[in-house]
């Protein structure tokens, strides 16, 4: 069971915020002497993208291929990240006069990474040409090569952990590559491309006709769950505020929302991790090149745009019904006494790997790494998903890189590929480095924010809570435990009455899948509930939405006085 884990009552003073507030602040790591900033987040406090380390040479051999009329090929990623990345420097290239084109290999053909196909690939549309990659390439030294055998020189964006060798490219920006004095490290990909192109337009006077793409780079910021601190907040907080600017709006993702049947204001936390990022994601997933993901994000015919949008709908609905069904044939391959889950199966399918993964990661609160067939014989390819503490870097990438062909990734997720016949040697090495960690690593808990009555529920409560947003990884949203309520009323709801609705004086109470664990309990006992209160999109009336089993009892909790915490 999920521990809740109660507030501490010693918070230091926030100046200008409310007791709830400071809790959420504090809770979430920001000390009063950042909240000023961190709340702000202003382009104002974007920092000198100068000092990434090539950054201003990268901007250099841009320019000049610009003035010497040589063709730019923006080599970017199947993912979010990559596609709004890819997106933003053709966007912006462009704006600036540059004749630019972009490519992305097929997930099932070239994979991850700039590959020495698709560089005699893109080699094929004419040389001289300069490459210039975006979220990928920091490990593209047969690429970069391949390149400059061909004429073509490479610059290269990417924000992935180096290796030991960097690529001999004309230009290496990664925050992350050694001798980088650029203080904030956790920049997505389209982050890293965003400086390069902020170098640019500050160069030419036009540092304001650049903010105008801030709306991609939330995007690929919060679909490459990439903690919202630092500049990530800047760009996703100014960015939202494009993605709701009426018929400003980009074409791109107003189709999104008109095809989706979203209605009022775009947020971080919900709509762009789970709405706006699954459906750019789509097509690269299940059919490779993601055509339609890039130029919906380019186009201006708005005919195209919601054609586009309404293909990217209909491949997600199709990769939502996949990802359900093979997540269940998972569970059945799962051992519940590993501590590493390591499954095979050649009928999962390569592009959602990752998905089930993070499902069962969630499920279990292991790690896994879901594998099936690759296009090459004998070799299996796969994506893991980790519990924080545990770095898949540290015991998968580098862990066990003799047993793979292939591997990369960030500490809490990564992708590999290897050899069918040594799945077991993984497996079991990966146990070994299991038994060697912590096991309170694996015992999930959640940090309730701060007590609340039935009273305390309203909309200026709400407005507290979304004041201080964008919320997402790294700034989490707050959990409210709200107890003791008694339900006046008890509805079972949906078709098979596997949601529950609790209905009270002066609002209802929404818990989807919790209905028999309701059932198991004494009828109109005191409840003690965990999530948060919002205003229903469908009626406008106030609710309070209990979060994955976060319904219990109050006399489980009644000893935690409540007097004194009311908000």
């Amino acid at each position: 069971m999920t521990k809740w884990l109660l507030p501490s009552f010693a918070i230091p003073d926030y100046a200008g915020v409310t007791a709830l507030q400071a809790s959420i602040l504090f809770q979430n790591g920001i000390k009063p002497e950042e909240a000023e900033i961190f709340l702000r987040s202003s382009v104002q406090d974007l920092l000198d993208p100068g000092l990434l380390k090539d950054a201003k040479k990268a901007a250099f051999l841009i320019k000049a291929a610009i003035e010497q009329s040589i063709p730019i090929t923006i080599y970017g990623d199947y993912d979010a990240d990559g596609i709004t990345g890819t997106a933003l420097l053709v966007e912006g290239l462009r704006k600036l006069g540059a004749t630019v084109d972009w490519y992305i290999n097929s997930r099932f053909v070239g994979g991850f990474g700039m590959q020495v196909q698709g560089v005699e690939e893109i080699a094929a549309r004419g040389t001289p040409r300069l490459i210039v990659t975006v979220d990928n390439g920091i490990a593209a030294i047969d690429g970069v090569k391949r390149a400059q055998e061909l004429g073509m020189d490479v610059i290269i964006t990417d924000h992935h952990e180096p290796d030991k060798t960097i690529p001999p490219a004309s230009a290496v920006v990664n925050p992350k590559q050694p001798d980088c004095p650029y203080p904030f490290k956790e920049l997505a990909g389209v982050g890293v491309a965003f400086k390069v192109l902020q170098i640019l337009f500050d160069e030419v006077q036009r540092p304001r006709e650049l903010l105008r793409s801030l709306d991609l780079v939330a995007l690929g910021t919060v679909a490459d769950v990439m903690p919202l601190r630092g500049e990530n907040r800047i760009f996703v907080k100014n960015g939202l505020k494009l993605l709701n600017w009426g018929e400003k709006t980009r074409l791109g993702f107003r189709a999104i929302k008109d095809v989706t049947s979203l209605q009022g204001d775009i947020n971080g936390h919900y709509h762009l991790g789970f709405i706006f990022g699954p459906m750019i994601n789509a097509k690269g997933r299940l059919e490779g090149v993601p055509f339609e993901a890039v130029e919906l994000l380019l186009t201006s015919d708005s005919t195209k745009a919601y054609e586009w949008a309404g293909t990217l709908k209909r491949i997600n609905q199709l990769r939502q019904q996949m990802t359900e069904s093979q997540t269940e044939m998972a569970k059945t391959l799962v051992k519940k006494e590993e501590g590493f889950h390591v499954l095979y199966d050649k009928s999962f399918h390569e592009g959602i790997v990752g998905l089930i993964a993070s499902r069962l990661k969630e499920r279990f609160y292991k790690p896994v790494l879901v594998l099936t067939d690759s296009t090459e014989e004998g070799i299996v390819k796969g994506s893991a998903r980790t519990v924080k503490g545990f770095s898949l870097k540290k015991y998968l990438v580098d862990g066990c890189a003799d047993l793979l062909v292939k591997g990369g990734g960030h500490d809490m997720a990564a992708g590999c590929s290897l050899r069918k016949e040594d799945i077991a040697s993984l497996r079991e090495r990966l146990r070994g480095f299991i038994q060697g960690v912590d096991v309170t690593l694996f015992e999930p808990s959640v940090d309730v924010t701060a007590l609340v009555r039935p009273e305390d529920i309203s909309v200026s409560l709400i407005e507290e809570v979304e004041a201080l947003a964008p919320y997402g990884v790294g700034f989490s949203r707050p959990q409210l435990l709200l107890m003791p309520y008694v339900p006046q009323q008890v509805f079972f709801i949906g078709a098979e009455q596997k949601h529950l609705k609790l209905r009270g004086p002066h609002f209802e109470v929404i818990a989807f899948h919790q209905a028999e664990k309701y059932r198991q309990m004494v009828d109109k006992e005191p409840l003690a509930l965990l999530g948060l209160p919002e205003i229903n999109s469908f009626n406008g009336s106030l609710q309070f939405k209990v979060r994955d089993q976060g319904l219990r009892r109050y006399r489980d909790f009644e000893k935690q006085s409540v007097i004194g915490t009311s908000l």
